[in-house]
């Protein structure tokens, strides 16, 4: 029959390569997270990030839709907004898949509150697109003249 430990010996082997002495106890294997002021202020950080980046893509989607901002002689009246508030609901995808990134990361300060601007960027972009859509004529394609899905035809 084997003998028991010595009292006065560690719980451990004291033959593992890891272990260098009673003072010095074997690191932790758990992840830790991050240290909530470092996490505040990387969300901070980030959305102010966010905000500029949704401004800049706001403005660069209503110039790609042929918005002449600076002209006051411009006639910007058939200018859709719709392709603008694409880009931002865009903008609101890839914040939240930093947000997604943020919590694997651990950060879970941060990755809630860039998955809060993620869903308020794509609810303002879909509720922009929807209000726009009753504000400019759609125009008709000459390809189609029934809906492929409707068996009443279209009038012309």
């Amino acid at each position: 029959m084997a003998m028991p430990p010595p009292s006065d010996s560690p719980p451990w082997r004291t033959h593992h390569p890891r272990y260098t002495g009673a003072n010095h106890p074997l690191p932790s294997r758990h992840r830790w997270w991050l240290h909530p002021a470092a996490d505040i202020a990387l969300a901070v950080g980030l959305l102010v990030i966010d905000v500029i980046a949704a401004l800049g893509v706001f403005v660069h989607g209503v110039d790609a839709a042929g918005y002449r901002m600076f002209d006051a002689a411009a006639d910007n009246s058939s200018v859709s907004l719709a392709r603008p508030f694409a880009h931002v609901a865009v903008a609101g995808h890839v914040v939240l898949g930093s947000a997604v990134l943020l919590l694997i990361a651990r950060a879970r300060i941060s990755g809630g509150v860039q998955a809060l601007a993620g869903i308020v960027l794509v609810l303002v972009a879909m509720t922009g697109m929807h209000d726009t859509d009753g504000r400019v004529p759609p125009t008709a394609c000459p390809g189609l003249l029934r809906r492929p899905w409707s068996t009443v035809p279209v009038r012309r």
